[in-house]
């Protein structure tokens, strides 16, 4: 049973003024952009295979979806990406074997993953599904309205596809914190973030089977790549031990104790 939902502020009126100030400056928004891209060519994902195991009696499966950040963006072997650091901390905790499994494409926002990917995703019956999503969304200036609907669409298939898994979502990314990011790109791809997370939460922390990271901390030193936008080693480690801490003091994972 999981504990009391994290409750968090709703949207601001600035936060849901970034998509139509997004409109208005988009010339401007996409000559940084380009600036940007120029200054810090695009990574490629991690090498696969996006699987593997970690022996252990009992073992558990945990399933990746998502964008760059469940392809492995940043680093060089997926074994050190997001869902694997993860369920490296499950099996520390638990002493249980964990199997893991990566399912996505980087750059891929929520609609694509609804259309290109979740066919891939049912497989072996999951006991946790990470859900790492709603970056490029944010990033791309998608319509808050659709990005919530099709948030929805996903999160009902992956219940019905995995009914006993506890789903984990993470928080959007602070765009805030991205060193690479000028102004006011940074400004309002943040606030459209925010505008997606805030309305986003309550509707996932409404459902007894899923639960949302609470937004990151200030990034340790070394949390970027090279490219100032992925993490790194370091950032997905950080990233994994944070989100299994928060399932852990929540309640989410009492049903994989270990025995």
């Amino acid at each position: 049973m999981n504990q009391e939902p994290l409750r968090l502020e709703p949207p601001t009126v600035a936060h849901r003024l970034a998509w139509p100030t997004a409109v208005a400056l988009s010339p401007l928004l996409i000559a940084q952009g380009r600036y940007v891209r120029s200054l810090h060519p695009k990574m490629p994902p991690a090498p696969e295979p996006w699987d593997g195991a970690i022996e252990g009696p009992n073992s558990l499966h945990v399933l990746g979806v998502g964008d760059s950040t469940v392809a492995g963006v940043g680093v060089t072997d997926a074994r050190l990406g997001l869902v694997p650091q993860f369920s490296e901390a499950l099996h520390e905790w638990s002493q249980r074997g964990v199997s893991w499994r990566s399912v996505g494409e980087s750059g891929a926002t929520s609609k694509e993953i609804l259309a290109q990917f979740l066919a891939a995703a049912p497989g072996t019956p999951a006991d946790i599904v990470m859900v790492s999503l709603g970056a490029n969304d944010a990033k791309d200036l998608k319509p808050l309205r659709s990005t919530i609907s099709r948030f929805e669409r996903l999160t009902e298939f992956l219940h019905e596809a995995h009914p006993n898994a506890q789903l984990l979502f993470s928080s959007l990314p602070a765009f805030n914190q991205f060193p690479t990011l000028p102004q006011p790109l940074k400004a309002v791809l943040y606030g459209h973030s925010q505008a997606i997370e805030r309305t986003l939460r309550p509707l996932v922390e409404a459902r007894p089977f899923a639960i949302m990271s609470p937004p990151p901390p200030a990034y340790s030193e070394g949390f970027f790549a090279p490219d100032g936008f992925h993490p790194s080693v370091t950032g997905y480690r950080d990233w994994a031990r944070f989100a299994f801490q928060d399932a852990l003091e929540r309640g989410a994972l009492e049903h994989l104790a270990p025995r």
